[in-house]
């Protein structure tokens, strides 16, 4: 049986919407405030894992999900593991994950289209290669490979983190530029970045604002600034979460306490 380390689920306050976190990460991201980077939480089969599902969403919602979100930490990191878990999820409407896209090959994207996979939001650190094998440790040549193949067969959001003097406008245009050449319809969302690790501070408002204004106008009709937390493209008021451990305790909490 396969396993992965689950620190915790999240329900939505918004709708019936439910975020899986799987633990562990291929990248080392200089900036990464996820305390699912590393492998933590408990060890769970697939079995398991969908049974806290189901039973925090029904304690909760009074009803299965609308939208299910695997995220992490890096959820593709194992593939037998994650393409199991979205077949088992088919008992709500749309089943996304959140990754960094640098396994998702033509083969494993048709694997989790065949298993149920409705949407892949990919996080695109950075154009230049050498920026993103500073800021990740690793080359981007397989992701910007990848995302082409990804979006010729399921509905992709792309989206990047703003962080001043490492990825700003300059950046992020180098990214709008390379997924216009896709298909300008593509779905692109700016998120700030939250300081913690000492790189970088927090993007002031204009900066964020300057950076979509040169994308929207030069390359990508679907620009949104937006927050990596959130599906809505627009802020709403709620701001706090419901988290379920995998003992199937509950605790609401907010960015400010992630």
């Amino acid at each position: 049986m396969e396993y992965r380390h689950i620190p915790f689920i999240t329900l939505s306050e918004i709708k019936p919407r439910v975020w899986i976190t799987l633990s562990g990460c291929n990248f080392k991201c200089k900036g990464c405030f996820s305390p699912a980077k590393g492998i933590i939480g408990k060890k769970m089969g697939v079995e398991e894992l969908v049974s806290l599902v189901k039973k925090a969403s029904f304690d909760y919602y009074q009803k299965f999900p609308e939208e299910i979100i695997i995220t992490g930490g890096e959820p593709t990191l194992n593939r037998n593991y994650l393409i199991d878990l979205v077949s088992k999820l088919n008992f709500s409407d749309d089943i996304i994950i959140e990754t960094n896209g640098y396994f998702l090959n033509e083969e494993y994207v048709n694997e989790l289209i065949k298993a149920g996979l409705s949407e892949i939001m990919l996080d695109l650190k950075a154009y230049d290669e050498g920026l993103h094998k500073w800021y990740t440790g690793f080359s981007n040549h397989p992701i910007l490979e990848n995302v082409g193949k990804i979006h010729e067969k399921i509905n992709l959001i792309i989206k990047t983190v703003y962080i001043p003097g490492i990825i700003d406008e300059a950046e992020i245009e180098n990214i709008a530029r390379f997924i216009s050449n896709l298909d300008p319809e593509i779905e692109y969302r700016i998120n700030d970045f939250k300081a913690s690790k000492g790189i970088s501070r927090n993007p002031s408002h204009w900066e964020i604002e300057n950076a979509y204004s040169t994308v929207k106008k030069h390359h990508l009709k679907n620009v949104t600034i937006s927050r990596s937390c959130r599906r809505e493209r627009k802020t709403v008021k709620k701001k706090s979460w419901i988290t379920v451990f995998p003992n199937g305790t509950q605790k609401r909490r907010s960015l400010k306490n992630y």
